[in-house]
């Protein structure tokens, strides 16, 4: 590269030019460019287009914040988050929702790496008000909710306004330390599932029966000491997660059970619930009746089960299949010709879960069982209820206990505002999550009202409550700085407003003497019409007296004291 001196000088790394370039059109699109006609979602048709402030990122027309207009996400301002934080931007799908439609709809955000299925039940927990559907009230306000709750501007020096190098390194740091510490993004599990990070069963306890020698104590339903099993039907591809855990929740303990209860005749056991049939095996009936789902996927895995099992020799005596998945000694299959008796299937299932074959009345089973599983119980980290087996949930990586790592997805909200985290972003301190923006607030860093980006020096302006960067306490309207000056804060916006704009354009005006009502003088306002206090008199033409403190009645904009002046005009 030759310069205009003909000096050649080593050209700039291609990696180099194209960072510098996307910083430059940052910067540009962020100024005016990004969104710009964009109509707004609050103003309507009153405001002609967003016409962005350059530095308040207000639109100048309608004065409402850039996210609430329709503006089109760009890949170069569009979601500063996701790049910022190393959070996943996960990109619309079609999800089957039943309680909405029996067809998919195109949903603008799905929690990333999930199944189609867990999304969808992860959805039905927010609420039909609150599922994103693409052109819905709930889509935009997640998106609102998302450039709110994580401001760009908080994360990036570049989408900042004129910052000091002090300030830009001070606002480096704070990325840095909630990048390492604070910020991540929930995930989307089922309780009890498979996947990393996702919660595995509690451990089965078990202890001894009392008036039964220990050689002849049923298998338990634990492994080797301290170690939890799962039932092994969890890891058959023929059934769906929500079948697997909805067998889980039923009881039933392994595959074996599920084919023994399949050959169980339905009408003995519906109608015997109360002579002894273990609950587990009444449930699975009784859905297996009501569900034409969970039917056909029952009546397929169990056909795969048994082709399975062709190999086996259907006569001798009955020895354990040797499968410890599930914890429990188990037999084959009976030969498809044989139709065992009510006692005869009672028998192995009762001893899987843990009963004598001999049926005993309910108490007494209940102080003599040998296996009593103990589940260590998982509670939501916002409403602190617990969270059951099967449930869809929200787990967060930062806290160093698991105790309070898991959120029902309806409670995964911001610990200050109370809003549901978008795009399940957060910020974890001190046991709780925040959004960014309350983040901020928490650690007491104080938020510029004018440019509403965070104040990183020691010199600021306080103001009716609000604070402002030096250079930005200037007037609303006009711009013009107020240091030194008499002001005005305007009570819709809550900024401050210096008194030629506050009296050319903010100034209600006397209905009477047609002059603006000054921020140091008395006015009365009636519905839409306003006085000086002097100028709030009785228009009757004989009566003139002050209405301050009295009944007053209002005909053609005019005020009177009584109906009889009215007619004395």
């Amino acid at each position: 590269m030759t310069d205009s001196s003909g000096i050649e000088s080593p050209a700039a790394p291609e990696w180099l030019l194209k960072l510098e370039s996307r910083r430059e059109r940052i910067k540009a699109k962020l100024s005016h460019e990004s969104g710009n006609g964009a109509p707004c979602n609050v103003c309507g048709s009153a405001c002609p287009g967003l016409d962005l402030h350059f530095w308040r990122k207000i639109c100048r027309n309608c004065k409402c914040r850039k996210e609430q207009h329709d503006c089109i996400d760009d890949d170069v301002s569009g979601w500063a988050q996701f790049e910022i934080l190393g959070a996943i931007r996960s990109k619309p799908a079609y999800i089957r929702i039943s309680e909405l439609t029996d067809k998919p709809v195109e949903l603008a955000w799905v929690p990333p790496n999930v199944t189609p299925e867990l999304a969808s039940d992860y959805m039905r927990t927010l609420g039909q008000q609150n599922i994103p559907i693409v052109g819905s009230e709930a889509a935009e306000k997640r998106k609102q909710q998302l450039e709110f709750q994580v401001p760009a501007h908080d994360l990036d020096t570049n989408l900042c306004h004129n910052l000091t190098p002090y300030e830009a390194g001070q606002l480096s740091e704070y990325v840095e330390k909630i990048k390492t510490h604070c910020v991540g993004q929930g995930t989307v599990l089922r309780i009890g599932g498979d996947g990393a990070g996702q919660l595995q069963y509690g451990t089965v306890v078990q202890q001894p029966k009392r008036d039964q020698p220990a050689d002849n104590t049923p298998p338990s339903a634990s492994g080797p000491a301290g170690e939890s099993t799962r039932p092994d039907y969890m890891e058959s591809p023929a059934l769906s997660d929500k079948m697997k855990y909805k067998l889980h929740l039923m009881g039933i303990s392994s595959s074996e059970m599920v084919a023994q209860t399949m050959r169980q005749d339905p009408a003995v056991v519906l109608t015997a619930g109360s002579t002894g049939v273990p609950e587990p095996i009444v449930k699975f009936h009784r859905e297996y009746q009501t569900n034409p789902k969970f039917r056909a996927e029952m009546d397929r895995f169990v056909d795969q089960q048994r082709t399975a099992k062709l190999d086996e020799p259907l006569g001798g005596s009955l020895v354990p299949s040797g499968s410890n998945d599930s914890g429990f000694g188990s037999i084959p299959v009976s030969p498809r010709d044989v139709t065992p008796g009510h006692a005869d299937l009672l028998g192995p299932m009762m001893g899987s879960l843990g009963l004598s074959e001999k049926v005993m009345p309910p108490a007494q089973q209940a102080s003599t069982g040998p296996a009593i599983a103990t589940v260590h119980t998982i509670r939501c980290g916002g409403c602190t209820l617990p969270i059951a087996t099967g449930e869809v949930a929200v787990k967060v990586d930062r806290p160093a206990s698991s105790e309070c790592s898991v959120w029902h997805p309806q409670c995964f909200q911001c610990q200050r505002c109370g809003e549901l985290l978008a795009d399940l972003v957060y910020f974890y301190h001190a046991g709780a999550i925040y959004c960014g923006r309350d983040l901020a607030a928490i650690l007491k860093i104080p938020r510029c009202a004018a440019c509403d980006e965070l104040i990183f020096t020691k010199e600021y302006t306080a103001a009716e409550g609000a604070t402002f960067h030096v250079r930005h306490f200037c007037c609303y309207h006009c711009d013009g700085p107020l240091a030194g000056q008499q002001y005005v804060m305007d009570e819709r916006s809550a900024q401050p407003l210096c008194l030629p704009c506050y009296e050319g354009h903010y100034a209600q005006t006397c209905a009477t003497c047609q002059r603006c009502i000054g921020p140091t003088e008395q006015g009365v306002g009636w519905d839409k019409i306003h006085w000086h206090k002097e100028c709030f008199l009785c228009s009757g033409r004989h009566c003139r007296k002050s209405l301050i403190g009295g009944r007053f009645c209002v005909k053609a904009n005019r005020p009177y004291c009584s109906a009889q002046c009215t007619k004395d005009i």
